[in-house]
């Protein structure tokens, strides 16, 4: 038995993938050199590499491939483009749909829309005369965002002296509702 275990463990190769080498009496760690001139691993090399990471833990291996991606650019980029699948180089993103200033409604800042926008210039006032029977101590104040929602016939445009169910009276282009730089 204990030939057939010595012939065993003769036979086994171990793979290491941390790049660390120890010599086997004093542990200490060993430089792994590099050539920069070499064509790449050959097939023995490359099919020997295949089977440590077919064999290798999953949680090993991907200890493994985020120190690789911390430490080599070109690890990064590779696997940006593949797991991400976007580009690696942080890019201005800019949005797409905005609301607008002016009718509140959320449109696209890429589309060509001169007329879109239809909107009131002015501010929406309490016509008190048709709050019938409204006390603001019991109630509350007439000119409220509730009142407005609730009763928006009791309210009108300063533009036009319409009601406030009345649609815009000015027709134009959207504009962004928040600046997208602000000065401090």
């Amino acid at each position: 038995m204990a030939t057939a275990e010595a012939a065993l463990e003769s036979d086994l190769e171990i793979i290491d993938l941390t790049g660390e080498t120890t010599d086997s009496e004093g542990g200490e760690r060993q430089e792994e050199l590099y050539d920069p001139s070499s064509d790449g691993p050959d097939e023995a090399s490359r099919a020997q590499l295949q089977a440590a990471i077919y064999a290798l833990p999953e949680a090993r291996l991907r200890h493994v491939v985020a120190g690789l991606v911390d430490t080599v650019p070109a690890v990064y980029r590779v696997l940006a483009r593949e797991l991400v699948g976007v580009s690696p180089v942080a890019r201005v993103v800019v949005p797409r749909w905005e609301t607008c200033a002016n009718c509140g409604e959320t449109y696209d800042l890429h589309a060509d829309a001169n007329e879109e926008c239809t909107f009131h210039p002015g501010r929406l006032q309490v016509d008190e005369a048709k709050f019938l029977d409204w006390d603001e101590d019991c109630h509350g104040p007439m000119d409220s965002p509730h009142n407005r929602d609730e009763f928006p016939e009791n309210f009108s445009w300063s533009c036009c002296s319409s009601d406030g169910l009345a649609g815009g009276c000015v027709t134009g282009r959207h504009s962004v509702a928040v600046p997208k730089k602000r000065r401090l």
